[in-house]
């Protein structure tokens, strides 16, 4: 696979790092054929776009590229049933949980001028003020990709635990992924419209994301009924609750937030972002786990 040349920005030659990570993801006989390509090709467009655009031409790209991947995924994963299993899918999707757990957590703890630090702690103070700039730029850039990439990878997640164990908790629990499902992707699509500057939309973002982990949610309470899982079944009821619980407690009980004070305290929203964080990851290892003990079986079942 082609790497970046040394003479590429800095920006440029991380891009095109993270999308090899991406070709990861599709399957081996598509990276085989066109993995080097794509990665050469994406590069000369980073390339391209970096010098006519800057950062926020990046940005624009890293969105349309980030829904092309997740279509293109699912599409690819889709017509090639025959030779993909079940349970690969699966495990993939339980580490999409776990990646998520960690993008979120990323979102909250770092403060830009902590990020700003690591990269100066690992390539220099900057020389100049334009190189000064661009680092901020960079910074500000990494924390926008932080939700979409998450809402994405849960997402992925909820895929896996529908195929998983949607017939085994009812047709309820699998209406309430499907929710979920659909949620995540309205939330991926407004997140790209804020990257893309759409103002006053975060609202609805936040009420979208609401109904991705009310899904999970409701299908958690299904699972502690039925008890699909071999462990944890309590599990994605943690992961879902929070969210929601905020949305409710902001939009329809404002005066919760306001007793908190102006602003939310950062125990409070720590302790918030742990308790998902730490129901999705270990949602995700289950789900990744479990697996290992099935056989391999197609993708769908009629």
């Amino acid at each position: 696979m082609s790497k970046p040349l040394p003479s590429d920005p800095f920006l440029v030659s991380l891009s095109a790092s993270m999308y090899r990570v991406l070709l990861a993801f599709y399957p081996a006989r598509f990276k085989r054929d066109y993995g080097p390509h794509m990665a050469q090709v994406f590069r000369d467009i980073c390339l391209k776009t970096y010098r006519q655009s800057g950062l926020q031409g990046m940005l624009s790209l890293w969105t349309l590229t980030l829904l092309d991947w997740f279509k293109t995924v699912i599409e690819e994963q889709m017509n090639r049933i025959t030779e993909m299993t079940r349970n690969k899918f699966i495990r993939l999707s339980g580490w999409a949980m776990v990646f998520a757990a960690v993008i979120l957590l990323l979102s909250f703890l770092p403060e830009a001028d902590q990020i700003l630090d690591g990269f100066y702690q690992t390539f220099g103070q900057p020389a100049t003020a334009a190189q000064h700039e661009l680092f901020q730029s960079i910074t500000t850039g990494m924390r926008s990709l932080f939700f979409p990439a998450a809402i994405l990878f849960i997402t992925l997640g909820l895929f896996g635990l529908n195929i998983r164990y949607g017939v085994q908790t009812g047709n309820g629990a699998k209406m309430s992924l499907g929710m979920g499902i659909a949620g995540g992707v309205v939330s991926l699509a407004i997140s790209a419209g804020i990257i893309m500057g759409i103002q006053n939309v975060r609202p609805l973002m936040n009420i979208s994301m609401a109904f991705m982990f009310a899904g999970l949610f409701v299908f958690g309470l299904a699972a502690l009924r039925s008890r699909p899982m071999p462990r944890g079944n309590g599990l994605p009821a943690l992961a879902g609750f929070w969210w929601p619980f905020l949305v409710i407690q902001a939009y329809v009980y404002p005066q919760f937030i306001q007793r908190l004070g102006p602003q939310v305290p950062i125990w409070f929203s720590f302790t918030i972002f742990s308790l998902m964080s730490i129901g999705l990851a270990t949602l995700g290892y289950v789900l990744q786990a479990d697996i290992l003990r099935v056989k391999n079986t197609p993708i769908i079942k009629e």
